[in-house]
């Protein structure tokens, strides 16, 4: 089934939701790996630096297309026994994380003066467009200046610290309801087992 039901996610919603998540993991894989084990330094720190923006940019994307999916076909029915505090808690976690999958990769975006140059995605940085520079020098601010509080939420708030307790979260409620409470939360999620 491609589409969503009242009961379970559609194949599309499927894709999208354990693409994203193969994506984020390849994303904070490659940019610890530049971190811990490279020390921000090598012939391989430009590459991987581009890696990590290009999967942002499929990030939004793929975010664009999960918001436009989940608004033309129904939420499957969260289970008649939880809570109505679970339930506003599933509906502020899921706000949050669309929220974090959106501001992350614009603020990492925002933050760097190279752009990205990256398998489809070849975009200049806002650093390189004249007009954008012209609007700041009217604000007497540099892009250097500009993009300051941008690389501060993207490198130490949002990417080492709200994003992953925002992600651990999700995960834990999934398996919560999977192992304690014994409903389908978790398993509406999950590919369909053939016949």
């Amino acid at each position: 089934m491609i589409r969503n039901t009242t009961t379970s996610y559609g194949s599309i919603a499927k894709w999208v939701h354990w693409l994203m998540a193969f994506l984020i993991l390849i994303s904070y894989v490659s940019i610890y790996y530049l971190h811990w084990m490279l020390n921000d330094e090598g012939p391989l720190r430009s590459p991987i630096i581009q890696l990590h923006k290009g999967i942002g940019f499929s990030i939004l994307l793929f975010v664009a297309l999960r918001l436009y999916w989940r608004a033309s076909n129904p939420d499957p029915k969260l289970p008649s026994s939880m809570p109505g505090w679970q339930v506003k808690a599933a509906s502020m976690s899921h706000f949050i994380l669309y929220f974090m999958l959106i501001v992350t990769p614009i603020s990492g975006y925002l933050g760097n003066t190279s752009g990205v140059d990256y398998g489809l995605f070849h975009v200049a940085s806002l650093s390189q467009v004249s007009i954008f520079t012209d609007m700041l020098g009217q604000f007497g601010l540099t892009y250097e200046e500009f993009e300051i509080p941008f690389d501060f939420f993207h490198y130490e708030i949002a990417g080492p610290l709200i994003f992953w307790m925002v992600i651990a979260l999700h995960a834990s409620a999934g398996l919560y309801h999977h192992f304690v409470e014994k409903d389908d939360v978790l398993k509406r999620m999950l590919p369909e087992k053939s016949d």
